[in-house]
């Protein structure tokens, strides 16, 4: 309890935010993430990417997609083009 006689009264509050994220792009760069998500897939489910051959946006596209939460079966569904990539791109906030 504050108030006369039972202290001093609380100052501003920090607000954190509960579960800080990865840093959605925009315009160009959403693209450029968007093709390293998927070099990320391919490289999760398909064949691996050497480190000397990764996209500079790999490991921000690694982080991003952790986020997303899929296993590996959808992973390996969004490997393809078609309706399981774009379902990954809109729960990745990287849809068009």
């Amino acid at each position: 309890m504050t108030g006369a006689g039972n202290g001093p009264e609380p100052g501003p509050r920090t607000i954190i935010p509960l579960l800080p994220g990865v840093a959605r792009p925009r315009g160009e760069r959403r693209e450029l993430v968007r093709e390293a998500v998927v070099e990320v897939v391919g490289h999760l489910v398909l064949k691996s990417v050497p480190p000397g051959q990764r996209s500079p946006l790999f490991d921000q596209a690694r982080d991003l997609l952790s986020e997303a939460g899929w296993g590996l079966d959808e992973l390996f569904e969004a490997a393809r083009d078609g309706p399981a990539r774009r379902d990954l791109f809109r729960a990745l906030g990287l849809e068009e």
